[in-house]
């Protein structure tokens, strides 16, 4: 529910895979992506392809998911933090169920601003320029009460209901958890290419949602933005995924083949480091647009390491939060990310400036029932990108065939063609409409 479970990927570049050049503007159509991850990585590399508009429309199912995006938007682009302090604020308040104060302090902060932007457009045009939200009224009014309990004085033990939910899908096998977690990760998730992933970072994910973690870090207060189904000021819980984790969209792959090395099976870094790595290339290139150089300074390779975790002591508490806005985001010229409901997706169907308006359709694994002929005939121009399931821990090859065959019975009716794809190997299904 919270991250997406594919790797993050250059649209323009996939979208250049099968077209011999990019149009003057690129519209794309994000059907449930969850965390943003493919716009900051296609604006990022926008520098290595001809100038181009890049309008994004995001449709997503819930507002808890919109309201994350917000606040990766907003974080991605502050301007006044450093690359290594914007890098590892953001992978906390992406994937970590406990905040160290100073994050703590800034998500108070960011929601008191994102509520603002939420409620005044133009407010929301001056801090961040490229995004504008195109929702329902009531859609307004769960977001703004999901914005106030991130920034309100409610108690919230998230590490609790994160046991509680654990104890409740475990069941019976509760009290072998570390093997459960251990046959998962060797058995499941590396023999797909999540082979990045270390036992002990696994480990601390499946047991406290605590995916990032660094040696010098200490971590007490829970991670607000995680909360699922608030009403007024009562709020539900923990309803995001337990099993696979935030590793996939950033922490799989890297440029840098240093930061992939392995000996004997053993990695040299664990997907925390390859996570960080790469958001910083991510965000050095968004503002900077030109190559990222890194620079080998502290980095510990902790990838065979055992690290001594002691009790994680979580403050439920409200935070003595101190008042420091963020400031206007950076300007990004030829940018735009339009937030729109599902309702959006069955007008499409019927009104003439949509007919073949995307040059890209991109939908989530998990929102499939929005996956039609009618609506993707309607709407598409050229690319067809669907989320496979290959990193779902349940799934075996036998229900990842299954799967990849009910997506091709959901478009077999459209002039569209296939283009290679390996079942146990391929994160996306990708079909092309028509020729150029």
């Amino acid at each position: 529910m919270f991250w997406g479970l594919t790797p993050a990927v250059d649209l323009c570049q996939m979208y250049l895979d099968c077209s011999a050049q990019l149009p003057a503007e690129l519209n794309i159509l994000l059907v449930g992506a969850t965390d943003c991850r493919h716009v900051l990585q296609t604006v990022a590399r926008r520098y290595r392809h001809q100038p181009l508009q890049l309008n994004f429309h995001l449709v997503e199912g819930c507002m808890e998911t919109v309201a994350r995006q917000l606040l990766i938007l907003l974080t991605a682009l502050q301007p006044q933090l450093g690359l290594d302090q914007k890098t590892r604020l953001l992978m906390e308040l992406y994937g970590n169920t406990v905040l160290r104060p100073f994050s703590a302090n800034y998500l108070v902060n960011a929601a008191r601003d994102l509520l603002e932007m939420v409620a005044d457009c133009d407010y929301l045009r001056r801090k961040i320029p490229m995004v504008s939200l195109g929702l329902k009224y009531r859609d307004r009014d769960y977001l703004e009460n999901l914005l106030k309990f991130w920034a309100g004085p409610q108690e919230f033990n998230v590490l609790e209901m994160w046991d509680r939910r654990l104890r409740n899908c475990l069941a019976t096998r509760y009290d072998s958890k570390v093997g459960v977690f251990d046959w998962d990760l060797h058995m499941r998730l590396r023999r797909v290419g999540a082979g990045q992933v270390c036992d002990q970072e696994y480990r601390s994910f499946r047991l406290h949602g605590l995916a990032f973690s660094w040696l010098e870090s200490a971590m007490s207060r829970p991670n607000r933005s995680l909360v699922g189904g608030v009403m007024s000021n009562a709020h539900f819980g923990y309803l995001g995924d337990m099993e696979t984790g935030p590793f996939i969209g950033y922490g799989l792959e890297c440029e840098d083949a240093a930061f992939l090395k392995s000996t004997n099976g053993q990695n040299a870094f664990r997907s925390t480091d390859v996570t960080e790595r790469n958001l910083k290339q991510i965000l050095f290139e968004i503002e900077h647009q030109e190559p990222y150089r890194h620079i080998n300074t502290d980095e510990r390779q902790l990838g065979g390491t055992r690290l001594r975790q002691d009790t994680l002591i979580v403050d439920p508490r409200a935070l003595e939060v101190t008042p420091n806005a963020p400031q206007p985001c950076l300007a990004l010229p030829n940018v735009s990310v339009r937030f729109l409901p599902t309702s959006s997706l069955a007008r499409m169907r019927h009104q003439d400036q949509y007919k073949q308006f995307f040059d890209l359709v991109y939908f989530a694994q998990n929102h499939l029932d929005h996956l039609d002929e009618e609506l993707v005939g309607r709407v598409a121009k050229r690319l067809i990108v669907v989320e496979h399931q290959l990193f779902v821990v349940k799934h075996r090859k036998a229900q990842l065939e299954e799967y990849a065959q009910i997506i091709r019975t959901k478009i077999a009716g459209l002039d569209a063609q296939e283009l290679p794809f390996d079942v146990e190997k391929d994160s996306y299904m990708r079909f092309v409409l028509g020729s150029e």
